[in-house]
């Protein structure tokens, strides 16, 4: 793919980019702020870019990575997990804070919260870029899972045409599709207190045979100590493995998924190139809006759910149209399981710390790879 495709549609997927778990104490009312909040971001990853490393942690072999482009490798993925600390009580001079994990993490006795290096601003002549090449082609978005797209489609975005100071109508409509589908909320970036993991000091990678289950400590000098357990049900979740299931006699492609126990809703996005040189994206949504591939809560699962943005949790299979099908013979597929919540905190009222647990399960497929390679899942 082109360098252009690439940014504009990263930029595209940054943008648009379970039932509640048992709980042992109710969320904090909003009228009497915590001292402090921890948010853990549990991930799963499966397909193109996780196990890249082999299961023993050796270079993969030509099938390892033909199956991952082709969607026949079930085995690799990857767990991730971010945490961060914010606390209303500023930070001392030297600021020590650690989560102390259960020993199924394989990760030893406990993770490094370190707040990030301060952000410098970069010299005014750091950076001169050149003159821009006028630009060219354009955007087709399509929507929806089905044999055939549904009427008013592609919507179609000139990229010289928006160069010349025109804003297509086109354009207002992209935009509106992007608002009409929300993540959830992101936690805190910063505080008088702060401290995150991975950082700088700790960059090392979850084992993907670790546990989340058990007792989870978080102490630091600059906020009140956290105690809460996750139990059964509460661990990573399992990989989502997106298949190529082949064509459909319409000329739609199938694609398929593994269920994932815990998932409250499934979404789908495909980004590529047409032989012309446009730019083509998909989403799932049975509606003109952008699959959010990044986490999404229960409730707002349930709600995009019945406005048709959403494939429901016993959903494991979806067309991709004839139309976009033929526009794109090869694109890359992403796909999300979203996953439950875990909320915790030391008093149901007016309490000084609360934790937000939240889980997804991400996977990718090169789509069309497996008929190149004369192989694949098209069973």
């Amino acid at each position: 793919m082109s360098r252009k495709f690439m940014l504009v549609a990263g930029a595209a997927a940054i943008a648009v980019s379970g039932s509640l778990m048992s709980a042992p104490a109710k969320k904090a009312s909003a009228s009497a702020p915590p001292v402090a909040t921890y948010w853990m971001d549990v991930s799963t990853q499966a397909g193109l870019g996780a196990g890249m490393m082999g299961g023993g942690g050796g270079k993969p072999s030509l099938g390892d990575i033909m199956g991952m482009f082709s969607g026949r490798s079930a085995a690799s993925y990857t767990h991730g997990l971010s945490l961060r600390l914010a606390s209303r009580t500023p930070a001392p001079a030297s600021p020590q804070a650690d989560h102390l994990i259960p020993q199924g993490l394989q990760m030893g006795p406990s993770l490094p919260l370190i707040a990030p290096p301060p952000a410098t601003a970069g010299k005014p002549d750091e950076y001169r870029p050149g003159p821009m090449d006028k630009p060219q082609g354009r955007m087709l978005v399509y929507w929806g899972c089905g044999d055939h797209v549904g009427a008013g489609q592609p919507l179609v975005i000139d990229f010289a045409q928006m160069m010349s100071g025109k804003v297509p109508e086109n354009l207002r409509r992209m935009g509106a599709m992007m608002g009409r589908m929300h993540g959830s909320r992101s936690g805190p970036l910063s505080a008088p207190g702060f401290g995150e993991w991975p950082n700088a000091r700790d960059t090392r990678a979850v084992p993907p045979t670790g546990s989340l289950i058990g007792a989870h400590r978080v102490l630091a000098n600059y906020a009140p100590a956290i105690d809460f357990t996750l139990g059964p049900g509460q661990d990573f979740m399992g990989p989502l493995n997106l298949m190529d299931g082949g064509p459909a006699p319409s000329g739609a492609d199938l694609l398929r998924w593994n269920p994932v126990g815990t998932a409250t809703g499934y979404a789908l996005a495909m980004f590529g190139a047409g032989g012309n040189g446009d730019m083509i994206m998909w989403s799932s949504a049975r509606t003109s809006a952008f699959a959010n591939l990044d986490y999404l809560s229960p409730a707002e699962a349930a709600r995009e759910i019945a406005a048709g943005n959403v494939l429901a949790p016993n959903v494991t299979q979806c067309l991709l149209p004839a139309e976009v099908a033929r526009a794109v013979p090869a694109g890359m597929v992403m796909g999300i399981g979203y996953g439950p919540e875990a909320h915790f905190a030391d008093s149901p009222k007016a309490p000084k710390w609360t934790v937000t647990v939240r889980y997804k399960s991400g996977g990718s497929l090169m789509r069309g790879m497996s008929g190149m390679m004369g192989g694949g899942s098209r069973d």
